[in-house]
């Protein structure tokens, strides 16, 4: 059965529920037949029983109006009329206007019947006999005591009769409305039953077709967002079949063709982020921005390219600058800083033409030199390290030599005159300037002829309690607090050189705090390496210089030598370790190095 209603079209589905509501609307005129026939027969009850009841009844209860009416003038007259005469007069009136239709007692009233008469009898027979013997006294007595008194409990009897009758009546009339209410609950049941299974049927009918057509037109939207191939239920629905073939027909041609541009597009892509060069593409009709893998990985991210037509970021500017020009520009070397390094770009830009050779937008392509920068540095910091070995080389005796002679005879000076004389010839001053001229000297010696550190086991807290004494004397009056928590772990190095290094960080630390502060020398340890951080409170290294600041005689200090940091890179690399400024802001900076277990 179930099958056979799958195979039929809507036409015949809607055709069938139409004709079983038509049938069960239908069959509510068997009820109101049923409903007749039942009014019917209580009508006949009424008419047959209580009409007739009621219409004996009201005429007797006139009746005994009547006759108490006549006895009770008859009384009061003084007995002088003649009552027999009137009384049957009254009867014989009464008779002929009561004669139709309904002549016959009905036999629930022939009780009633047998009591009037027998009223009528005592009037008719026994009153004539006391009227006949002029018994007045007993005439009184008979009709107070007896007649009117049977008339009065016979007139009871009536109204209670009528009372029953008129409740007879009701309870018909009762039965009238409740085969009306039945047959109205019975209609509104039908009514309610054909409504809610033509809502069912209507229901199960739009069901058919819309939940087919609904999953269709899921199906449609998911291959219009882009899931091509997929396919449709078939439906055992006649008139869907041929749509969902239709659909699914058209979604794998759709995944053919679909595959086939992907494939092309990946090749060129392919080709695209293969190169070395990072591309960035333009499209100033459609306001599109497209980066190829070398350039997403150069620029670190591609929202900042995207938002360029918009919102020109603030760092980095002369590298947007280069990219929202309109000028054709050519191998223009710009810097780009990240938040790990400094790169350096080469820059170029082209138009990007469509297939009709119009300008549709702009091509911009750029390599990073950032390492070639670099090798650049490096000979300009070797030549120049190489300049001042030569310097240090050829003109350190003969700079030592004088220096000597004059450090000699000042110092002799600085002896026997007093102290007026040697504030005077500023005596003080030439020994400390003669001093930093030496101390240069012995540095720009230490930099141009390193020695070979002479690895030893050592603990790295024991070497910098051994300098931190003589540093805390220099100190006392800046307020300086130190904290030295390292782990006690041997390792080989030069205990001397580490000296050196560890005295002028400090030193540098120390010169960069002028009201005080506090310095913070801790370790970590992983599985090859031994890490030391130099921590510090003080004003920090202006950002300009940070990225120079191992560079030789590059110094923010008015006077240093700008050749400290370079000594303690020298040191750190002979020890096969490493050197790098973690961070540095106006509340402190902190170094890491770096040493191979």
């Amino acid at each position: 059965m179930k099958n056979l209603v799958k195979k039929m079209s809507f036409r015949n589905k809607i055709l069938i529920v139409l004709l079983v509501t038509t049938m069960i609307l239908s069959s509510f005129s068997f009820v109101l037949i049923q409903s007749i026939d039942q009014v019917n027969s209580v009508s006949n009850k009424i008419n047959q029983n209580n009409i007739p009841e009621l219409v004996w009844v009201t005429h007797w209860e006139q009746e005994l109006i009547t006759k108490k009416f006549i006895i009770e003038r008859f009384i009061e007259n003084d007995y002088c009329c003649n009552l027999l005469k009137e009384y049957e007069s009254f009867i014989a009136v009464s008779t002929e206007e009561f004669g139709l239709p309904y002549s016959d007692v009905p036999l629930s009233l022939i009780a009633l019947k047998t009591e009037i008469e027998l009223l009528d009898f005592m009037i008719l027979n026994n009153v004539q006999g006391l009227i006949s013997y002029s018994n007045k006294a007993s005439l009184e007595n008979y009709l107070h005591n007896e007649y009117l008194q049977q008339l009065d409990k016979l007139a009871d009897q009536i109204n209670d009769k009528k009372l029953t009758v008129f409740s007879s009546l009701n309870n018909h009339s009762s039965h009238f409305l409740s085969i009306i209410k039945d047959s109205l609950w019975l209609l509104l049941f039908l009514t309610i039953g054909a409504i809610i299974a033509s809502v069912i049927s209507a229901y199960r009918i739009s069901s058919n077709l819309t939940r087919p057509i609904e999953n269709v037109v899921n199906k449609v939207d998911e291959i219009a967002s882009g899931h091509y191939g997929l396919t449709v239920e078939e439906t055992s629905q006649v008139e869907l079949c041929q749509l969902t073939s239709s659909i699914n027909k058209m979604s794998r041609r759709l995944r053919e063709s679909f595959d086939t541009i992907v494939k092309d597009k990946i090749y060129r892509e392919q080709i695209l982020n293969s190169l070395p060069v990072g591309i960035i593409t333009f499209d100033e009709k459609s306001s599109n921005v497209s980066l190829n893998h070398t350039a997403k990985r150069l620029l670190g991210s591609d929202e900042s390219v995207i938002s360029i037509p918009l919102n020109s970021p603030k760092e980095n500017t002369m590298f947007w600058d280069a990219l929202t020009s309109k000028e054709m520009i050519n191998n223009v070397k710009v810097p780009y800083y990240t938040l790990q390094e400094k790169r350096t770009f080469l820059l170029s830009q082209a138009k990007l033409l469509d297939q009709n050779q119009n300008n549709i937008g702009t091509i911009f392509y750029f390599i990073d030199i950032t390492a070639k920068e670099n090798l650049e540095k490096r000979m300009h910091h070797s030549e120049k390290l190489a300049l001042v070995g030569e310097l240090a080389a050829g003109a350190a005796h003969e700079i030592r030599n004088p220096l000597a002679v004059i450090d000699g005879f000042l110092t002799i000076m600085s002896n026997s005159f007093k102290e007026s004389e040697k504030e005077q010839f500023h005596l003080p001053l030439l020994l400390k300037e003669l001093e930093r001229i030496n101390t240069i000297i012995e540095e720009m010696l230490l930099l141009t002829k390193p020695s070979a550190p002479h690895f030893k086991a050592n603990y790295m807290d024991d070497i910098i309690n051994e300098i931190l004494p003589l540093i805390q004397h220099s100190t006392e009056h800046k307020n300086i607090k130190f904290s030295i928590d390292l782990e006690r772990k041997s390792i080989k190095v030069d205990g001397k050189q580490m000296k050196q290094v560890f005295h002028n960080l400090i030193r540098n630390s120390i010169d960069s705090m002028n009201k005080g502060g506090s310095i913070s020398i801790y370790s970590q340890t992983s599985v090859n390496e031994y890490q030391i951080y130099v921590k510090d409170s003080g004003t920090g290294i202006p950002p300009l210089i940070q990225p120079s600041i191992f560079d030789p005689f590059l110094t923010s200090k008015e006077t240093g030598t700008g050749l400290g940091l370079t000594i303690v890179q020298r040191i750190i690399n002979n020890h096969r370790g490493k050197i790098k400024l973690v961070s540095s802001t106006e509340e402190g900076t902190i170094f890491l190095i770096t040493l191979p277990l």
